[in-house]
């Protein structure tokens, strides 16, 4: 038995579009991009992937009023492979995240992108020396 669960972080790069099916059903789709960490120490461009991701239901419809491109999203669902034929007969397959949740962690452009300071923020640690902690 296996396990079919994905969580990503990254930003819309599609705006959610909102599509109901023959039998009444909501769905929403968009794209998210994520950053992939830096292989090498020094890298100094960004490596991203970008996903294909689809809500439905009241989720579906939720998404299309609240998610706009740019927004930094927590992604929750599970890999989907489907297969659908060009209008000129081709075959395809495409591998979705079939979203089970979506949370906004951040709304509008990236804090980085404005004020040119790092996408993250620096955390003190808890203890000041790993000899400090107390177990």
């Amino acid at each position: 038995m296996g396990i079919n669960h994905i969580t990503l972080v990254g930003e819309v790069i599609r705006k959610p579009e909102l599509r109901v099916t023959p039998n009444g059903i909501h769905t929403a789709n968009f794209e998210i991009s994520v950053k992939r960490p830096p292989r090498q120490e020094g890298q100094t461009y960004d490596v991203t992937d970008s996903f294909k991701v689809v809500t439905w239901r009241k989720l579906a419809e939720t998404i299309n009023e609240t998610l706009s491109k740019g927004d930094l999203v927590s992604v929750e669902g599970r890999l989907h492979t489907r297969s659908f034929e060009t209008p000129d007969g081709q075959r395809r397959k495409v591998i979705e995240v079939d979203a089970l949740n979506v949370e906004t962690i951040r709304g509008g452009a990236p804090r980085a992108a404005e004020t040119g300071e790092s996408e993250y923020e620096e955390v003190q640690p808890a203890f000041g020396d790993a000899d400090d902690i107390p177990f």
